[in-house]
């Protein structure tokens, strides 16, 4: 089993990188999964007796963190932190009461060998798609079939990929011609519009010239997504 490790988009101004990354579990496991692998390894301890000793350290680390304490175990560290200003050396700390900036929570930082021994030993995997959600652009071709590196302008261009759907009235979303100064021209006029399938009229603003294309959606949270073609495409002016 391996870390898969995916590329996606970063929307942040301040970010030099426009990918950041992000992780992707091998699994889950549950508690009772937890205890399930730990009866069955090395141990005369039955299932029972191990939730038995979780459930008493539960309570003791309970009742300590409650009273202030800072508590080592064999897992970890757990420690009540704060966090929050002041205006005045005797304001008061007010966490409970919403608005006031102060907060009070539990950390737990896992003990560092147990830390240090996963991290040497975790076997990490590229996921080349990236993100997800996003479209994906497969393949580009003039309708009906023929010259597949040159489109004519007002003629019909079938994008074939992934996740491509989106709201045509929307004049942020949809195909885009995007030339070499990179100034983008949306298609207006769609045939087709389906997630693997999209079928556009070539805008009749276009110059003759190389141009690539871009696919541009949008997820149920409101974020852009976008695609943009590996190889540029050439567009013809009609005699």
């Amino acid at each position: 089993m391996s870390l898969t490790i995916r590329a996606m988009r970063n929307h942040l101004g301040t970010s030099e990188k426009p990918f950041y990354a992000l992780a992707s579990w091998s699994g889950v496991v549950d508690s009772d999964a937890f205890i399930d692998r730990m009866a069955a390894g090395r141990t005369t301890l039955s299932k029972t007796d191990i939730i038995a000793v979780f459930q008493l350290a539960r309570e003791e680390l309970g009742r300590l963190l409650a009273d202030g304490c800072y508590v080592k175990t064999p897992l970890g560290a757990a420690l009540p932190v704060v966090k929050g200003g002041f205006f005045f050396p005797d304001d008061p700390f007010l966490p409970r009461r919403p608005g006031s900036g102060h907060e009070l929570r539990i950390d737990f930082r896992i003990d560092p060998e147990i830390e240090t021994r996963a991290l040497a030993s975790v076997q990490c995997v590229r996921d080349k798609e990236g993100d997800r959600r996003s479209p994906r652009i497969f393949a580009v071709a003039p309708l009906p079939p023929g010259n597949a590196e040159e489109v004519e302008v007002g003629g019909l261009i079938r994008i074939l990929g992934a996740r491509m759907k989106f709201d045509p009235s929307n004049e942020s979303l949809g195909l885009f011609f995007r030339d070499g100064a990179d100034r983008e021209t949306r298609a207006r006029v769609y045939a087709q519009i389906q997630p693997s399938s999209l079928i556009a009229v070539v805008p009749a603003v276009l110059t003759g010239g190389s141009y690539r294309l871009a696919v541009r959606t949008v997820s149920k949270g409101g974020e852009r997504l976008e695609d943009v073609a590996t190889d540029p495409i050439g567009i013809r002016k009609s005699l």
